[in-house]
């Protein structure tokens, strides 16, 4: 076992032999873990987990033996009124920090030391220690340990100077002094690190803004600024003797920070520095308009530089820049980099020029940028040959031909995460914005966010335009990005400067083929929020377009349209930038456009509700030039709808809007199965509500029928003051069925008053629950239905239960399965497994009732049926615990947690439901 005071909340302990059973136990084992040693005098353990209320003898006897029983692993002594903890020390993160900086004394290897120092110190939390305890308490010993943590990084970052890691203490440096702002031991050593890289400019830029920000310095870091800001004398060595061999340090001012990309930095410089020597490594980052690649660029190249000591070139080529229809020409960057390099001549020929400038980089270790690439013909050129040089690249296009060699590491960029805008934007919300509603200023900042859907560019113009402006002036910019017609005239900078979120996709709209442009302007027709791969290559025939996967992978290859897996996603700006464009697309292709859309999504939600119920009908006829995907399994119908949700709700509103009353009724019905399984009770009757109010003119009785008995279903999984609403909706159901004699109208009357009988049960009427039962029985045995019989007979069997009859409960719970056995309706089989267990448990026979309920969990599991699952693990936890069997009620309960964290609305879902017919 190990202990982590340092680490976060959720990780005190890495392994759990046994429940703490308090928080008072919590506290004192905190406090032996803090205390030098490991060991303290009672009267301080006591002070701290009493929380200055020292206890009698007794309860601290008691609490150190419930510690004991809790922690059987690990020895807890207690002798001469000092408490002990007997546990290696590297298994406890601050004994074995403590241990790692005393060693220091005695001067081991600095690359030894920084190495022992950052493996504990990435266990820390930048939250601050004692995580696991509510922020009040412990207040200075969380100081204390801060300290502790702080001396600890000072040292390590000194190792690593010494060692001459200097990107690890720029990453570093920058990192903690957004947790200690202000603090001049680190500040100095970032300026020691900066100088070391020969980046005078940029000391002298971040020393200006250090003291702009935080007053003037103290003496030792006075005397380290004035040292380490020197501008060396230009072309001689620092002895004095000789001259410099000319190394370009090109790289313009990096700018202000960003923010976050943590993880990006740190796979780009270990792609960029570590691999084989001899061997090119080439990093080409892209990602749509906007969203970051150039300020990542200059932030990783200025971090990595220091470890080419051969130079850094850099070139902005150009390939999509406002007010140049052209890029760079390879040819004229090839002269410039050659004469930065100091080759001479220049060759006149371009391969000539290639074959001097991978020659003079084959014996230097130099970083090459190139910002804005277009194309791959732009771009091979300027790419080293073999050697220890790097290449790191930016360009909106993918740059298929380069990366489809093993040499070459692609990264897509994506927008930043919603902490991460938020935090870019609050860097520019001044005091005053919150001051009178702080609350108001938060969820102002959350809805920007949104508005600009996380794109940096965006959100970078936002930030510019709310600078110390009134909270008023948020609530106007809110209201200029929701009017989509005018979002993009607010995303513009005011300040002179050409920085606008319109003229960035502009540079990218321009190269695009007259079908990929064609496209775009239709997936701005779609809802979103994805849409995908069949559906997209649906949309083809309403605008003429001969080849959509084509037209797709060119929007794709550009930038301007995101591929996961098999679904695509267009960003929100882009959708509202598509919908301006012009020409428009036109009445006749957007009246098309949305009735493929349409036309697709219902058709692929019914692909996958004919697998997950088998045996209901809707009037869906089949279009063989819709493309689906149908699903093998109820499982993977669920995962399919789980990707489809999102868009087949904006599939529907777009429905409502264009006045498609069957689209509405018929997508309403085929999501209600799915909706149920995923607790979604509300969206679904709120749906099969506004079905009702608008079909009436295109539904017979049975389909009118079905659509009530579907809203009965919704209202009693939920409240039990729904009830009597289900109640009159089923009324509703048995009536208009009752008027018909079809098969299809027996069936519905059969399932209505299944449903019916299950209502009265839970409303505490079990007479006229019997009755309902008998009567729908009666109709599934007329139409020879197996699984509507089964599903009567387990709710007659939990009928009896309730009453206590566990033997007429058993026999129809048996008859019921008997039935299913012919069915391949798992659900219903799972269903009455659980029956079964109910019957067990309540009779005490605890071995059955675990083998019952494990099946039914099995067969849930199956189907992805979560609600239920979760349901029936916690029933089988209750068996677990009843038999002892500890270790498998914490699996089950942590099982059915995860579970329930899934699932959005939490109500509960009783066992003998029938299926959604």
């Amino acid at each position: 076992m190990k202990f982590r005071v340092l680490g976060p909340r959720d990780a005190f302990f890495t392994a759990w032999p046994a429940l703490l059973t308090s928080p008072l136990q919590t506290r004192l084992l905190t406090a032996l873990l803090i205390s030098p040693g490991l060991q303290g005098p009672h009267s301080q353990l006591q002070n701290l987990a009493w929380l200055g209320e020292p206890p009698s003898n007794a309860a601290f006897r008691t609490c150190l033996k419930q510690l004991r029983k809790a922690l059987p692993d690990v020895e807890v002594t207690s002798h001469d009124q000092v408490c002990s903890l007997k546990v290696p020390r590297d298994r406890v993160d601050l004994a074995h920090l403590r241990d790692v900086v005393a060693d220091r004394q005695s001067p081991p290897d600095s690359a030894d030391l920084a190495r022992r120092l950052r493996d504990v110190l990435r266990l820390c939390d930048d939250g601050g220690a004692l995580r696991h305890l509510p922020a009040d308490l412990f207040r200075k010993e969380r100081s204390r340990l801060d300290d502790e943590r702080h001396r600890a990084w000072l040292a390590c970052l000194r190792a690593e100077l010494a060692t001459n890691d200097v990107p690890a203490v720029l990453d570093d440096t920058e990192r903690l002094l957004a947790l200690w702002p202000g603090d001049q031991d680190l500040f100095g050593l970032r300026v020691e690190a900066l100088a070391s890289c020969r980046r005078t400019s940029e000391v002298r830029q971040e020393i200006a803004e250090w003291t702009a920000r935080h007053g003037t310095p103290g003496a030792q870091l006075r005397a380290t600024i004035n040292y380490y800001a020197r501008e060396q004398p230009a072309g001689r060595r620092p002895d004095g003797r000789g001259s410099r061999p000319r190394v370009p340090r090109q790289l313009p001012p990096t700018g202000r920070p960003i923010t976050g990309r943590g993880a990006e930095l740190r796979e780009m410089r270990s792609l960029l520095t570590g691999g084989q020597k001899h061997r090119r490594r080439i990093v080409l980052l892209s990602g749509l308009p906007g969203v970051g690649k150039t300020a990542l660029l200059l932030r990783i190249a200025a971090r990595c530089e220091s470890r080419f000591p051969g130079g850094t070139l850099y070139q902005d080529l150009h390939g999509y820049t406002v007010g140049r229809a052209e890029g760079a020409d390879p040819e004229d960057v090839l002269a410039g980099f050659l004469d930065a390099l100091g080759v001479e001549p220049v060759p006149a020929t371009l391969n000539g020029k290639i074959c001097a400038y991978r020659s003079a980089l084959a014996e230097r270790s130099v970083l090459v940028v190139l910002d804005n690439a277009r194309n791959s013909e732009q771009l091979i050129p300027l790419l080293p040959g073999s050697g220890t040089s790097a290449t790191i690249v930016t360009s909106r296009n993918a740059l298929r031909g380069v990366c489809d060699g093993e040499e070459a590491h692609s990264m897509r960029i994506t927008p930043l995460d919603r902490a991460d805008a938020a935090a870019l934007l609050h860097q520019a919300v001044s005091r005053e914005h919150g001051a009178g509603n702080p609350r108001l200023a938060e969820q102002l900042v959350h809805e920007l966010v949104d508005l600009c859907d996380r794109l940096p560019l965006a959100l970078t113009i936002v930030a510019g335009r709310i600078r110390n402006r009134p909270l008023a002036d948020l609530r106007i910019l809110v209201g200029e990005l929701r009017d989509g017609r005018a979002a993009l005239d607010a995303l513009t900078s005011s300040d002179g400067e050409q920085v606008s979120v319109r003229l960035a996709f502009d540079c990218s709209y321009r190269h695009l083929s007259e079908p990929a442009a064609l496209l775009l302007r239709q997936l701005a027709v779609h809802p979103g929020p994805s849409i995908g791969w069949h559906a997209l290559l649906d949309l083809g025939p309403a605008a003429g377009i001969a080849d959509p996967g084509r037209a797709a992978d060119e929007l794709t290859a550009a930038s301007l349209l995101e591929r996961t897996a098999e679904r695509l996603t267009l960003h929100g700006l882009i959708r509202i930038y598509a919908r301006e464009l012009t020409p428009p697309l036109g009445e006749a292709v957007r009246a098309r456009t949305v009735r493929r859309i349409c036309d697709h999504m219902l058709h692929q939600v019914w692909a996958c509700d004919r697998v997950l119920v088998r045996g209901r009908h809707l009037p869906v006829a089949d279009r063989p030039d819709i493309r689906t995907d149908t699903p093998g399994s109820e499982k993977a119908a669920m995962l399919c709808l789980d990707s489809e949700y999102e868009t087949a709700r904006a599939v529907l509103e777009l429905a409502r809007e264009a006045g498609d009353v069957r689209t509405v009724w018929l997508l309403s019905m085929a999501l209600v199965t799915y909706q149920w399984r995923r607790s979604r009770y509300e969206e679904a009757a709120r749906n099969l509500t506004d079905v009702l109010a608008t079909s009436q003119d295109i539904t017979n009785a049975g389909e009118r029928a079905m659509v009530h008995r579907m809203l009965a279903g919704c209202y009693w999984n939920q409240d039990r003051d729904r009830l009597p609403v289900a109640a009159a909706h089923l009324g509703h159901a048995i009536a208009l069925s009752e008027r018909q004699s079809s098969a299809e109208d027996r069936m519905s009357l059969a399932l209505s008053l299944n449903m019916l009988a299950g209502v009265r049960r839970k409303q505490g009427l079990p007479d006229e629950a019997r009755e309902q039962f008998v009567r729908a029985l009666a109709v599934f045995r007329e139409l020879d239905d197996p699984l509507g019989a089964g599903s009567a007979l387990n709710g007659m069997a939990r009928l009896a239960l309730d009453r206590g009859d566990r033997a007429e409960a058993l026999a129809h719970a048996t008859a019921a399965q008997d039935s299913f056995v012919t069915t391949t309706d798992r659900s219903s089989q799972a269903n009455v497994f659980v029956t079964i267990g109910d019957v067990h448990a309540a009779g005490g026979d605890l071995r059955p009732a675990a083998a019952a309920y494990a099946a039914a969990v099995k067969l849930y599991r199956s189907l992805d049926y979560w609600p239920r699952e979760a349901r029936t693990l916690r029933l089988l936890g209750r068996v677990q615990l009843r038999s002892g069997s500890l270790a498998e009620v914490r699996q089950s309960l942590r099982r059915a947690r995860n579970l329930e964290g899934r699932i959005q609305d939490h109500d509960t879902v009783q066992q003998d439901r029938p299926a959604s017919r």
